[in-house]
């Protein structure tokens, strides 16, 4: 029983023999967010910033709670080594948050950028991934009032956009990459802008989504049409559409969802490609500048027709303000290398025709739950 006793402890130190690859806090910088630009006097440089988050010490004051560094490279370690010497201690990549790509670099090409994200153990494949239209330093360097540290004030707006009912890609750096490696499907992600409020930058807003096509930014799209691609996801269980009151042109009803459903089929005959789209989705009417009593039978029918309306014009008009700039952001081709792997072999290298070709049959079945906590709007209380 000694015997066994002793083989059993010394195997327990080997066992907890500690974190063998531990990082101390003080022994490092945490990144929180980086920044990528391209030169522009020079095209073979890229220029990166990162942003650090500083120990905490007691007396705080007025000052910024991050530290950002900012260095030069041909290529995206060169510049971490040269950010490297800079700063006192090493750069810890493991708690990035959001990766920004400037317009410049965007539309030149990310794909040379993106593989020492990929590549290294301490990077983090869950990081978001944006476009700002302009430089990825001067965003991530804005001061604004909520929110004392960009990078998560940025991330934060992405993290929370479905319980603020907006339109975020919510695109990472794992779904950038796969997207990459897969043919016949190209990547949109969101847009970050700097907010200007009273005259000076206050905010941050998500607003438009780049187009890529293979690595490049080739375009943008802004407005309703961008829930297009959102919508076919059946991953969008909360948001907001808008539509013509029935009868009153001029005025609008807001319908909220709170159970969406959607099923995507890619159908080939007689050489023609058939996007089959059928979508579920009920909710409530949560607004309304009409005076009309929309849940009235004839009503509802007419508002539940106009809702299916609006959806199938998201879908239609992004894709097509998509094919115009010749990207496939709703993966036709991946589903046509799925479904049809001969006929794909064949057209693989003609996208701009497969897209051309594709015809659209969207069926929206809308169910009106309630109208919140009234029934007849204010409009007709007064009259």
């Amino acid at each position: 029983m000694k015997i066994i006793r002793l083989v059993l402890l010394f195997t327990c130190i080997i066992l907890l023999s500690g974190c063998w690859d531990k990082k101390e806090l003080n022994e490092v910088a945490v990144v929180i967010g980086v920044g990528i630009d391209k030169v522009s006097e020079n095209e073979d440089v890229y220029e990166i910033t990162a942003q650090v988050i500083k120990p905490q010490t007691e007396d705080k004051g007025s000052e910024l709670p991050t530290w950002s560094v900012t260095a030069q490279g041909e290529t995206v370690i060169s510049a971490i080594k040269n950010m490297n010497r800079l700063s006192p201690r090493r750069l810890y990549w493991s708690h990035l948050q959001i990766i920004i790509f400037g317009e410049e670099l965007a539309r030149d090409g990310v794909a040379p950028i993106i593989t020492w994200f990929e590549r290294d153990r301490d990077s983090r494949a869950g990081s978001y991934l944006v476009v700002t239209r302009g430089s990825a330093q001067d965003l991530l360097n804005q001061k604004i009032e909520l929110g004392s540290i960009p990078s998560k004030a940025m991330s934060d707006l992405l993290d929370s956009a479905e319980q603020r009912q907006i339109i975020a890609r919510k695109v990472k750096l794992r779904d950038f990459t796969t997207a990459l490696a897969t043919p016949g499907i190209d990547s949109s992600v969101d847009v970050i802008h700097p907010k200007v409020i009273r005259g000076e930058v206050e905010a941050y807003e998500v607003k438009e989504v780049a187009v890529f096509k293979d690595d490049k930014v080739v375009g943008y799209i802004d407005g309703p049409e961008i829930a297009g691609t959102e919508l076919l996801k059946n991953t969008y269980d909360y948001f907001i559409l808008e539509g013509a009151c029935p009868g009153y042109e001029e005025e609008l009803f807001a319908f909220q969802t709170t159970d969406f459903e959607s099923e995507d089929e890619l159908i080939l005959k007689n050489e023609e490609l058939t996007y089959k789209v059928n979508i579920f989705l009920e909710g409530n009417l949560s607004d309304q500048t009409c005076p009309v009593d929309l849940l009235a039978k004839d009503k509802m029918e007419q508002v539940e027709k106009k809702i299916g309306e609006v959806v199938t014009s998201q879908i239609e008009n992004e894709f097509e303000l998509a094919k115009e700039m010749g990207s496939d952001i709703y993966g036709i081709g991946q589903k046509l290398r799925r479904s049809y792997p001969n006929v794909w072999k064949e057209v693989k290298d003609q996208q701009n025709e497969i897209l051309a070709k594709v015809k659209f049959d969207i069926q929206v079945t809308s169910n009106i739950r309630r109208s919140g906590l009234i029934i007849e709007p204010t409009q007709i209380e007064i009259e």
